[in-house]
């Protein structure tokens, strides 16, 4: 509730509850893991800075060989969720694959969302769960650790990959971020973000909503831990890699920053996918058109992703 006045949060709480219930009526973290073949995942607890109080977390080792003994690059990843919803588990088949295919262990944390927790809550979770990561020297190559995200979940990994990689430089090499269709540009209202070839965009209100539930006032939108499009460039790791859908609104302002980044002094992969909206991947079944684009999105960020960490 911090940040909000008492009629604005009752408000944004009748809210949240409903949009929750809604998304927890789909089960997509239950169909997720539903999918995901290899069963090397385990659910941890991380401790947090608040006494107590634990971030949830699935960790993906993939399969065991004779050539992944030993320490592995680490990716870090953050669900989508309009910094509201209920997500952590969704991106179950993104993980596992990474662990399956990349050689890496995968690190699917939570995070809190708002109305009750505002920023920074979200920001300070991810913190905390890079920090405990930093806490694995004999499990993690602390030289090779990755980031990634989904929508907010980009958000959030773009902010580690800028602002919190340089604070924790000392204990550890963020040198690569993934984002999939992630907005940059929070200070930006929602009614001016448009969609080369709108599929599905996110109504103005909702997106509004999210944001204020995020953003409560006090909060400048202008910092570059809320709007990483506002970061310096030279905070950004040696590969950034993203994937925007021409469908979404928040295309525009991720191809900006990516357009930004490419100065010469690291490698900026900026894939558009065609014909697909936000979130297509979630909830789409298989067999179906966004199935494909899911698949060949997931397998040629696996190979970036490989070539980035050099696995």
């Amino acid at each position: 509730m911090a940040g909000h006045g008492i009629l604005q949060y009752i408000r944004l709480k009748i809210i949240a509850t409903i949009f929750r219930f809604i998304v927890f009526t789909r089960q997509g973290a239950k169909k997720e893991a539903a999918r995901v073949t290899d069963k090397s995942r385990d659910l941890i607890q991380i401790p947090s800075r608040d006494k107590g109080r634990f971030i949830s977390a699935w960790i993906y080792s993939g399969p065991a060989t004779e050539a992944s003994a030993g320490k592995k690059p680490v990716l870090v990843n953050w669900h989508g969720s309009g910094f509201m919803l209920q997500g952590f588990g969704t991106d179950a088949g993104w993980c596992s694959q990474v662990a399956r295919e990349a050689g890496c262990f995968v690190v699917d944390a939570d995070y809190r969302k708002s109305p009750e927790v505002p920023f920074p809550g979200a920001l300070n979770d991810v913190e905390d769960t890079l920090r405990w990561v930093a806490t694995q020297p004999d499990r993690f190559d602390l030289s090779r650790v990755a980031v990634s995200g989904f929508s907010s979940g980009g958000v959030l990994a773009l902010v580690a990959a800028s602002s919190l990689r340089v604070a924790l430089a000392d204990k550890m090499n963020i040198s690569t971020a993934v984002t999939f269709y992630t907005g940059t540009n929070l200070f930006m209202d929602a009614a001016e973000k448009k969609a080369p070839k709108p599929k599905k965009p996110l109504p103005v209100g909702i997106a509004r909503l999210f944001n204020d539930a995020y953003l409560p006032p006090g909060i400048i939108r202008e910092d570059p831990r809320v709007s990483p499009i506002l970061a310096d460039p030279e905070s950004f790791p040696d590969t950034v890699i993203f994937f925007n859908c021409d469908g979404d609104v928040f295309w525009p302002e991720a191809n900006e920053l990516a357009r930004k980044l490419e100065d010469g002094k690291r490698k900026v992969v900026n894939v558009t996918l065609e014909d697909v909206s936000h979130g297509f991947d979630k909830q789409c079944a298989p067999g179906s058109p966004d199935w494909e684009k899911r698949l060949e999105t997931y397998t040629l960020a696996c190979q970036h992703l490989k070539e980035a960490l050099k696995v």
